[in-house]
């Protein structure tokens, strides 16, 4: 098993633990969706995805900063989120995904959008505030051991 691999299924144990009844497994566990959040992880054979909703991703483990990949969804299921939705007349075209830190100020997390919409109706938006899944303080010994194994076994 490569270390992308053994890293989701430590995030999947983590997952497993706090939500066990909200997680749904597909691909034979290589794609782990938190219920009804939008927040999801994937694992193929070259790298991990993290996804919240249509924006994601992709950690190659030769090319990018695990690190980086580990805080981000780390970040996805202990902060809240404010979203804003983009209408085009009734057609919902883009979203665009926020990071409530702390300090309240805003982190830009992903933003997605279609293709092919209505360009000519009015724009209207809708914010959307969502709550952190879970307290940082109930999961943080599981945060530690993973944030160990990804010092330990990828490149900085």
């Amino acid at each position: 098993m490569k270390n992308h691999e053994i890293l989701f299924c430590k995030i999947g144990d983590l997952l497993k633990k706090h939500f066990p009844v909200e997680l749904v497994e597909y691909d034979d566990g290589d794609h782990l969706v938190v219920g009804k959040t939008g927040i999801w992880i994937e694992c193929d054979d070259s790298e991990l995805t993290i996804g919240y909703g249509f924006a994601h991703t992709h950690h190659n483990p030769d090319y990018d900063n695990f690190n980086v990949a580990i805080e981000n969804f780390f970040k996805l299921i202990t902060i809240g989120k404010r979203i804003t939705i983009y209408y085009k007349g009734n057609f919902q075209y883009k979203n665009k995904t926020e990071n409530i830190l702390s300090n309240g100020a805003l982190e830009h997390q992903g933003t997605s959008m279609t293709w092919l919409y209505p360009f000519w109706k009015k724009t209207s938006t809708e914010i959307k505030i969502v709550e952190p899944l879970i307290l940082e303080s109930v999961i943080l010994e599981e945060m530690e051991d993973i944030r160990n194994y990804v010092k330990r076994n990828f490149r900085q």
